[in-house]
């Protein structure tokens, strides 16, 4: 009984083991930056690409100036304008929709990733208003 038991738990840590380093190997590529990161990052980088993916009204009512919007519900259509040996820096209002941005371009082969995490709600920097 014993030994089934430790055989149950071996096989139990291994299958744990197996899925965290499948699962964890997309999210490996994804980088994050917090929003006063983004800000130098903005000011002093001028090869990455910023995309705000954010719905086109959110965008339209209050934007970082720099970003380019591509809203989620269209980014599985538009991702392909992106280039892949540029840094892509994704932003959203929170950073839960370009997380989602962020892991579905890993899955494209894309590898340099950048989320910002708290999005536009956490941005203390300037905002382009209607």
């Amino acid at each position: 009984m014993k030994q089934k038991t430790t055989l149950t738990i071996l096989s139990l840590v291994i299958g744990i083991g197996v899925l965290f380093l499948f699962f964890g190997t997309a999210n490996d590529q994804i980088q994050e930056i917090t929003t006063s990161e983004l800000e130098t990052k903005m000011k002093t980088d001028k090869n990455s690409v910023f995309i705000d993916v954010r719905e086109i009204d959110e965008y339209e009512e209050a934007h970082v100036q720099g970003m380019t919007n591509i809203p989620l519900s269209r980014f599985e259509n538009e991702y392909t304008q992106l280039p892949k040996d540029q840094e892509i820096v994704l932003f959203c209002r929170s950073g839960n929709r370009s997380m989602q941005a962020a892991s579905f371009l890993s899955e494209q082969g894309y590898k340099q990733i950048t989320n910002v995490t708290g999005g536009i709600l956490s941005w203390d920097g300037p905002l382009v208003t209607k």
